[in-house]
């Protein structure tokens, strides 16, 4: 290994991440001797939006190296680099630009991009070995499959035996624990656990159980649950009559506390409370008040041993209870778990798809173990230096398949590998990221076989000067205060970030006292509204898009961002972007449900307001009245009246794609680029090539997709920026504002833990359950759970809190909540609680004072000018069929003379239309399709449609056009000795015997026969008896002949 590097900088917030990985790139390519430098780097970040961000510094950094000024002006990244090679100004001049030259006209092999790409990369160059379509399309949108596989089984409901019952019992249980009986829901959350690579191994021990195993599991669970609610009655019942036999009554006790708790028990009230303060000292205080008689408080005495011991053998007993019913409880989604994935895997064989949830797995799995310099042979690359950004979010998963490929790097001469992360920003842990891995990497606390140097990036170049103070000082205290893991606390108490920018900066913290009754929602957008309207007014030069407001969950954006508006306050947020906001394509999903559903009073109702949203009319109520009660083509008709001229039928008759462009043009939707519009007709477009294009199936799976279709925003529109944590982090803004600052740390939705199981519950080794506090009292492995899953949950959380407060470069906003309990106490359990902890801790918290700041408010830096600045689209790219003005031959006779040209034609028409056509009553729809397209005219139809109608009623060939048999038309199969057949139609019939049929021209001729017999020969070895070959001959005179 004697010259391979191996670094790992631990850089903070702001530190200047970016920059020094930039530095390191162009260190490493502007010192290689290969003729090609950056094809041997590999570059991984995890969104598309950081890769573009490195790429465009590299580039931009070659063209500065590379212009002739650089030798004259003074350029910090370029003096580093020249220092850090020991090389001359001129030198590195000069290779810059011939690296420039390389760069941009071999452009493919700079190799920067998301892990997920990368992993692609490589499971698309082993798919044939593992056995994949080479073709495979890529679903990002686990949700929608998971969704579509869950339907899935669903309508199988009914039809299986088995599932049907656990199905309804599920649905029972929910209906009588009060809560909706659609089970839905429930399937689907379970799904998701399809597509986390971290409970593979814990899926894979499930799917070895049937649906009869969890259900016989399920039973055995019913019968403990009983049996302990028994012995847990019995033993409350024996204490009581040992407390009555005694001649004590209840009043006898402190509060009456103890003999209260029995009663509870006996009555089969299992929910009782165990963290009251007379359990936690019921060992070492008396059990009776200081008036209870000294006779009485013997016997009490007396008997203390034998109630403390019922007294734990209860809580034992509850404990265990609850944990059986935990298991219940989660039973019967787990049992479906393996069904659903069944239904997973035949969508993706279907629709030709590879989750990019799978990628890891696969590579883990299949590809991993392989020999580096094979897998490096494969790709057709061979990286000698890697660079790996935000490693704090990379799985265990991921790091373990890079493994291989650095270690060989690493052991190979002069190679190199570098890994960026920092463990206070780990926000990923849902979907496998995890702090401790990186956290254990920098501290040498690994199995790597190579020794790393760490670095730490300790300058905030982003804040200034009291935003870095402020963040250094809070966090450090809090280290002190939430973390029950010491490896966490050692992380924020790390020596403080220095600072870079010493212009003073400004944080502000207020605090609001949020009464009851108030929508708390709109007194943190209103305060919102107040920073935003006090900074707008604060200097002649500030922009709004100097301000980002980042929240924690989206419908608190959601919030804001409506009170903005209100306000005439211009705003860019994920709601703001989504496509379905948009009028224009309400518009255009309500006519497509309009025109599927004619009955759909609703839809027509939303129709026709939405005409008088666009349309000036005159009397609108009179216009709702007269169009409410007419038929489709007649509402229609009625709209020409108003200006626009659209036609059910028309619309009809035209494809999914086509139809929505009518819309678009009849109605005048986007007469210029409306950025809404544009990417819904790219939506519409990416369904029709993957998808059979009809109305219903599209709404479908619109009306599935449409929380997540939103537009991108070019950079400089001057509106307020409201985003997420998660979506805000890698970013930096001038004035940050983060409100609702109220969260509770230990907080969470639906959470659960996998836990082992004893062999009392055999066969099932392992489960999910249902986390909550319990778990501390579940047992030894438990109470571990539970301790781990807590600090996990504080160090995310202060995580969080840490990415939104670093955010900002000049000015920063907290807003959070006052509320103290009535001795001054606060809560710390959250974010305001934390934040008034500080204040009290450097001693300038006040109760009755709301608003503290750090610094000075001072006007903001202009920005520098865009390099690329946006060019706006004006234009509406889009033109209706109508107006295509291109006419296209569609048959092959047209070349040919009268006589010969006709027969020609009528034959291919004849041909092509019987390939449309399965039973007798797709003819109609056949041939509207047909006139429509041009490919045949009117003057053919009534010839073309009486030989049709003459090959499907034909007494010979009627039973191969019913809707009884499978029909196979023009399908394409691949012979044995790899040649491709195309019979015109091949039936199957339900006792696998068939029948093909090939449709020919002219005379009778022996090679036609061969032909037929071919086919059978081919068919035949697929498993299938062949008991007629028929010849079909469409001449002047039907002809039907058997071979």
């Amino acid at each position: 290994m004697a010259g391979s590097i191996f670094n790992i900088y631990n850089a903070s917030a702001g530190s200047g991440k970016t920059f020094t990985l930039v530095k390191e790139y162009l260190k490493i390519i502007l010192s290689s001797k290969e003729f090609l430098p950056h094809r041997h780097v590999l570059a991984i970040t995890f969104t598309n939006k950081a890769v573009d961000e490195m790429k465009t510094r590299i580039i931009d950094a070659l063209i500065d190296f590379a212009s002739s000024d650089i030798l004259d002006k003074k350029n910090n990244l370029f003096c580093q680099v020249v220092d850090e090679l020991k090389s001359s100004p001129y030198e590195v001049h000069v290779k810059s630009k011939n690296l420039l030259h390389k760069v941009l006209h071999n452009y493919a092999a700079f190799d920067i991009s998301t892990i997920d790409k990368f992993t692609q990369k490589i499971i698309r160059t082993f798919a044939f070995d593992l056995r994949l379509p080479l073709n495979f399309e890529v679903e990002l949108d686990t949700d929608y499959i998971l969704h579509k596989a869950v339907s899935r089984l669903l309508s199988k409901a009914g039809k299986d035996k088995v599932l049907t019952k656990t199905l309804v019992e599920f649905a029972l249980d929910k209906a009588d624990n009060d809560k909706s009986w659609n089970i839905a829901l429930d399937l689907a959350k379970t799904a998701k656990l399809l597509v986390k690579e971290t409970d593979v191994s814990f899926l894979q021990d499930l799917a070895k159980h049937s649906l009869t195993d969890f259900q016989a599991f399920k039973k055995s669970l019913t019968k403990k649950i009983k049996l302990e609610e028994t012995q847990i009655i019995n033993l409350s019942k024996q204490v009581l009559d040992l407390i009555l036999s005694n001649g004590i009554e209840f009043s006898d006790f402190s509060r009456s506390s103890l003999p209260k708790h029995f009663l509870a028990l006996s009555s089969k009230k299992f929910d009782i409370n165990f963290n009251a303060q007379w359990q936690k000292s019921i060992d070492s205080s008396t059990l009776y008040t200081q008036k209870t008689a000294p006779e009485i408080a013997g016997i009490i005495d007396r008997i203390k041993p034998e109630l403390l011991e019922a007294f734990k053998l209860t809580k034992i007993a509850v404990y265990h209870l609850r944990f059986l019913k935990n298991i219940r409880k989660n039973t019967t989604p787990l049992s479906v778990v393996s069904l659903i994935n069944k239904e997973l895997i035949n969508i993706k064989k279907e629709d030709n798809l590879l989750l990019i949830s799978e990628f890891n797995t696969i590579i883990s799995r299949e590809i991993k173990n392989q020999p580096a310099p094979f897998i490096y042979e494969r790709i057709g690359e061979k990286f000698n230096h890697f660079f790996i950004d935000e490693f704090q979010d990379t799985s265990e998963l991921q790091w373990e398949n890079l493994i291989p490929l650095v270690t060989n790097t690493l052991a190979s001469e002069n190679g190199s590998a570098m890994l960026v992360g920092d463990a206070k920003q780990a926000i990923y842990r849902w979907r496998g990221g995890r702090a401790e891995q990186f956290i254990g990497l920098y501290s040498g606390n690994n199995s790597l076989p190579f020794k790393a140097n760490t670095c730490f990036l300790e300058t905030n170049f982003r804040s200034c000067r009291e935003i870095v103070n402020f963040n250094n000082n809070f966090f450090k205290h809090l280290s002190t205060l939430v973390f029950s893991s010491e490896v966490y606390k050692l992380l924020y108490q790390a020596p403080p970030q220095l600072e870079f920018n010493q212009k003073s900066g400004y944080v502000n913290i207020s605090l609001l006292r949020l009464e009851k009754g108030k929508d708390k929602s709109l007194l943190y957008a209103n305060k919102v509204l107040d920073i935003v309207k006090r900074y707008m007014a604060s200097g002649s030069t500030t922009k709004l898009n100097d301000i980002c407001v980042i929240v924690r969950k989206r419908k608190e954006g959601v919030a804001v961002a409506n009170l903005l508006s209100q306000h005439n306050i211009d705003i860019v947020s994920s709601e703001t972007l989504l496509v379905c906001k948009s009028p224009q394509v309400k518009f255009i999903i309500t006519i497509l449900e309009y025109l599927h559903e004619p009955s759909n009073i609703e839809a027509k109702i939303e129709l026709i307001n939405y005409i008088l949203y666009f349309k000036n009319v005159e009397n609108p109520h009179t216009f709702r009245l007269e169009t409410l009660s007419l038929e489709v083509c007649g509402f229609f008709e009625r709209l020409k009246d108003i200006g626009f001229y659209f036609s059910s039928r028309t619309a009809l008759n035209l494809s999914l794609y086509e139809t929505v462009e009518y819309i678009i043009s009849s109605f005048e939707l986007s007469t210029k680029s409306n950025a809404y519009v544009q990417f819904f007709l790219d939506f519409v477009l990416e369904f029709t090539q993957k998808s059979t294009s009809s109305v219903p199936q599209f709404l479908d799976h619109y009306n599935l997709k449409k929380d997540n279709l939103s537009i991108v925003t070019p950079k400089g529109i001057n509106a307020v920026q409201i985003m997420t944590v998660h979506k805000s982090k890698g970013l930096e803004f001038p004035v940050v504002i983060f409100p609702y600052a109220e969260l509770d740390i230990y907080r969470e939705l639906d959470p659960k833990e996998w836990l082992s199981l004893d062999d009392s519950l055999a066969p099932f080794t392992q489960f999910l359950l249902n986390f909550n506090k319990d778990f501390e009292d579940y047992g030894p492995e438990a109470s571990s759970v539970y301790y781990d899953h807590q600090s996990k949950l504080e160090l995310d959380n202060i995580n969080l809190l840490y990415v939104a407060l670093t955010r900002a470069v000049e000015q920063l906003y907290i807003v959070g909540n006052a509320s103290v309990s009535k001795k001054g106490d606060e809560n710390t359990k959250t974010y305001s609680g934390l934040l008034i902890n500080y204040l009290k801790s450097i001693g300038i918290w006040d109760a009755a004072k709301l608003e503290y700041e750090f610094g000075f408010f001072e006007k903001i830096d202009n920005p520098k000018p865009q390099r690329y600045p946006t060019e706006i689209q004006t234009e509406f790219i889009c033109t209706p069929k109508a107006q295509h003005n291109v006419s296209i031959s569609t048959s092959a006779g047209f070349l040919w003379d009268s006589s010969q040209k006709e027969a020609i034609e009528k034959g291919n028409l004849v041909h092509l239309l019987l390939s449309r056509i399965f039973t007798e009553s797709d003819i109609e729809t056949t041939f509207n399709r047909f006139m429509y397209t041009g490919a045949v005219s009117s003057k053919q139809k009534n010839a073309l449609l009486q030989t049709v109608e003459d090959i499907v009623n034909h007494p010979d060939l009627t039973p191969y056009y019913s809707s009884d048999v499978t029909v196979f038309n023009e399908k394409e199969i691949i012979t044995s000795s790899g040649k491709i057949i195309i019979p015109d139609r091949f039936v199957v019939f339900d006792d696998q015997t068939s029948v093909i049929l090939d449709y020919k021209t002219g005379v009778y001729d022996d090679k036609h026969k061969l032909q037929l017999i071919n086919y059978a020969e081919v068919i035949e070895d697929m498993g299938f008896k062949v008991i007629k070959k028929l010849l079909v001959y469409t001449n002047s005179t039907l002809q039907v002949k058997e071979c």
